[in-house]
């Protein structure tokens, strides 16, 4: 054997056995890394399902935990629907009870009453019987006895609602004059509910103003509605009105004296005032920058044949809070408005149902769309005497609203201006016709009002 072929044994033997050791190390490694990738296999495996169940009990434990809030809110609420159940039923048993035995006694004092007067008439009866066969026509005895017999009917037993009923048909003059028979009287005439509603025009010509300062001072709380419609009373008489907290309704139309420092008092004092007619007065725009700031509930305003305002006093009525909440408006006679203020207006005025702006000859035709616009509701609309509003776009409007009275013919000269709003010249004519005007206005307001609610 040559030295190169031992050479070689020795080389293929070698590499022979190295082979063969690296190929068992290679499968012995690979064998240990399947083992371990399938260890952390089976661990990643574990691990996820852990986390998944961990999840899905979180979610399990919160949909309890709402379950039970509103299970919880649930028994609360049902709670207080029994609770309110059984004070609806314990107040209605106390108010039938209630009803019932106030009916009970209004029928009894009723039936008494009732049985009285029949006493007091089979009285009468047989007097008058008995005086026609004795032959003794004595009138004097008679009233006596007349009066005598009256006495046991007294009306001051009736209940308060009887008597309210009854007094509620009375003017204020006659409540007045009522209050002066006796004391009873007196108690029956000052019963709080009688003084929710005083007219003052009924008696302006009789009454002095430290009565009504008197009156509204005492019956502040009470008063609901005040007219003063057509009185010529002091600044400061005006001013004792603000005293009436819960003012709802006020009058002062046709009141000469009544100026914007009334109107501030008053004002400040009732900010509940829903109804308001301030008709042919002498209010200017400061008046106007009054009625938004304080007057918020405002639904009712007239301010037919006022001619001391601007237009810039009408867009007052927009500003801040505003009078937004108007259903009825009156601009009659109001000269001086154009179409501008109008445009203002009737963008923020959205709930406005009735608008009466007859003889206002200043405005046109483009107060008609400005209208169509903003006053989606409006029902009512009267034009009457105005001058530059066409037919063509009247017959228009008419289609928008459900009643409309319009007419293009000159002012009547009692308006007491001409087609273009200046003052007439002869004032014969116009004083001749101030009747007409008033009644025509009285008429108007309350015909609307009544359409209106």
């Amino acid at each position: 054997m040559t030295p190169e072929l031992m050479i070689k044994a020795c080389s293929f033997y070698t590499g022979h056995l190295v082979k063969t050791h690296f190929c068992t190390w290679r499968d012995i490694t690979r064998t240990n890394e399947n083992l371990v990738l399938a260890d952390k296999m089976n661990r990643a495996v574990t691990w996820y399902s852990f986390r998944l169940q961990k999840s899905v009990f979180h979610h399990w434990h919160s949909y309890m935990e709402d379950q039970k809030e509103k299970l919880k809110n649930m028994v609360l609420r049902i709670q207080r629907i029994i609770c309110c159940h059984k004070l609806t039923v314990i107040l209605t048993k106390w108010r039938n009870t209630a009803r019932y035995k106030n009916k009970k006694k209004e029928d009894e004092l009723i039936s008494k009453h009732e049985l009285q007067l029949k006493k007091w008439r089979n009285r009468l009866l047989l007097r008058g019987a008995s005086a026609e066969k004795s032959n003794f026509p004595e009138q004097s005895s008679s009233e006596v006895s007349l009066v005598d017999e009256t006495l046991e009917c007294d009306i001051s037993q009736l209940p308060e609602r009887a008597i309210l009923q009854i007094f509620f048909y009375l003017s204020l003059k006659d409540v007045i004059i009522c209050g002066q028979v006796n004391h009873a009287w007196m108690l029956m005439t000052q019963l709080s509910s009688l003084w929710n509603a005083i007219d003052f025009s009924t008696v302006k010509h009789m009454i002095p103003d430290k009565y009504i300062v008197s009156t509204l001072q005492r019956w502040r709380l009470n008063v609901l509605c005040l007219n003063f419609r057509g009185c010529l009373l002091r600044p400061k008489t005006f001013r004792s009105a603000g005293h009436c907290r819960n003012l709802q309704e006020l009058n002062v139309s046709d009141c000469p004296t009544f100026t914007d420092e009334s109107m501030r008092h008053i004002s400040e004092g009732c900010p509940g005032v829903l109804y308001l007619n301030l008709s042919n007065t002498t209010i200017t725009n400061r008046t106007m920058r009054l009625l938004p700031r304080h007057f918020h509930n405002l639904q009712n305003l007239s301010l037919a044949y006022c001619r001391r305002f601007t237009d810039k006093g009408l867009q007052y009525l927009n500003l801040g809070n505003g009078c937004h909440k108007l259903i009825y408006l009156d601009l009659s006679g109001c000269t001086q408005i154009t179409d501008s203020a109008m445009e203002m207006l009737s963008a923020k005025c959205h709930y406005l149902h009735i608008l009466d702006i007859s003889g206002c000859v200043l405005l046109t035709n483009q107060i008609l769309e400005d209208l169509q616009i903003g006053c989606k509701q409006l029902r009512i609309l009267k034009m009457q005497y105005c001058t530059n509003i066409s037919k063509n776009a009247a017959e228009r409007m008419a289609s928008k609203v459900q009643q409309q009275e319009y007419n293009s013919n000159d002012p009547p000269r009692w308006f007491g201006y001409d087609r273009e709003g200046n003052p007439l010249t002869q004032p014969d004519d116009i004083t001749s016709s101030k009747g007409r005007l008033e009644l025509t206005v009285e008429k108007s307001t309350y015909s609307s009002e009544e359409e209106a609610a």
